[in-house]
């Protein structure tokens, strides 16, 4: 195989793909990114990352001097392409594949695989289509991963839960402590559904898609998810499993609501985690945040091994008084997750049964909206 690139246009195409390839696997053949040339149109070199789990396909502009089929380690080609000066780059696998690099008056040698090693990947189309602009599915997904687990004995709270009813998709992320729910209408005709999506393909889909009218076509196929974006084809293993009846974790009424200033909010709540993760004492402990309502006042404080915080400020309060404590990096989670909003709204019951958070007013609402609700359990008092 020998190919000729740009170095910027293939660096742009290998950043992705060696984010889905592992660093580290006992198969060599999975560290390495597959490199067709050519690829499915003319003047291209096809290149494809798979783990088993999750993968990505896309194809670069190349001069290609000499067909092959060859798997370079995703690292070690990122990272020499990384380091090399704008401009053409020579990759030539000779017969003993052995790689090597020319750019400038630089060259290096690395090893590869013959093609052939590579795991065979999934058929990447599927019988459910769904369109949408890239910044609503973008939205959907923020006020939903955070709510996930990163890991957890059940596989279900690792991913998001997607549902397509009468034209309307849903996303749920719950890993028991808090709850992402969204919501927004999709195309005319658009199939029912249900499928869980992992979060890591999600979070590399989040590093792609831009805050834009531009389209992502998202397919389901009977044990995979699809998504092409602007030229790049990612997909992954859906997650097998029945998903909780979330609706049972959300109450139907509220007694306690507050008005506050979200910016506010979460700079407030930013100082406080200085001594909830008590890096003022130097140890990994974890204290809990407190937050006392009452009429026109938020009362908030924390107190460690390292030190302590109080603060006050103004809010706009129905209710009886409450003081409830929160885990601070799951709180400042789930404000940070709601956004684009200039007043937050909390509902609560009591010290025990959890805060739903909303937008309360200033929403950007310039394209489709997006309904959501966050919800986060609370944790019990020293004492109480």
């Amino acid at each position: 195989m020998k190919v000729q690139f740009d170095r910027d246009t293939l660096l742009a195409a290998l950043a992705p793909a060696a984010s889905v390839a592992p660093a580290r696997n006992t198969v060599a053949a999975i560290e390495g990114i597959l490199f067709e040339c050519p690829g499915p149109a003319e003047g291209t070199c096809q290149i494809t990352a798979y783990d088993m789990e999750k993968g990505l396909r896309t194809s670069v502009e190349a001069t290609i001097l000499q067909e092959g089929s060859y798997i370079i380690n995703s690292q070690n080609i990122l990272q020499i392409v990384r380091s090399l000066p704008a401009g053409d780059i020579l990759i030539e696998v000779d017969d003993k594949n052995r790689v090597h690099i020319k750019s400038g008056n630089s060259t290096f040698e690395i090893n590869a695989l013959p093609g052939e090693n590579f795991p065979a990947l999934p058929l990447l189309s599927g019988d459910r289509n769904y369109k949408m602009p890239q910044y609503l599915l973008r939205k959907m997904i923020s006020k939903t991963i955070f709510a996930i687990a990163q890991n957890a004995s059940k596989p279900i709270f690792t991913g998001v839960y997607f549902t397509v009813e009468d034209e309307t998709l849903r996303c749920v992320g719950c890993d028991g402590n808090r709850l992402g729910l969204a919501q927004a209408n999709l195309e005319e005709g658009a199939p029912d559904a249900s499928f869980i999506i992992p979060g890591r393909i999600l979070m590399e889909i989040m590093r792609m898609i831009k805050d834009t009218e531009e389209e992502i076509t998202v397919s389901l196929a009977r044990k995979h998810v699809i998504f092409q974006i602007d030229g790049y084809t990612y997909f992954s293993r859906l997650i097998d499993g029945e998903y909780l009846n979330y609706n049972r974790i959300l109450p139907e009424n509220y007694d306690r609501i507050a008005f506050i200033n979200a910016a506010e909010l979460i700079r407030a709540v930013e100082r406080a985690s200085i001594v909830t993760e008590d890096k003022l004492g130097g140890s990994n402990s974890k204290t809990y945040i407190k937050l006392e309502f009452e009429e026109g006042m938020l009362k908030i404080s924390s107190s460690s091994a390292g030190g302590s915080i109080y603060e006050e400020m103004p809010i706009h309060f129905t209710g009886e008084t409450l003081v409830i404590a929160f885990n601070c990096r799951y709180l400042l989670d789930a404000l940070k997750a709601a956004g684009e909003t200039e007043v937050v709204c909390l509902r609560m019951n009591g010290p025990l049964m959890g805060m739903c958070i909303e937008p309360g007013e200033g929403e950007i609402e310039e394209r489709q909206p997006v309904k959501y609700t966050l919800f986060i359990m609370p944790l019990r008092m020293n004492g109480k």
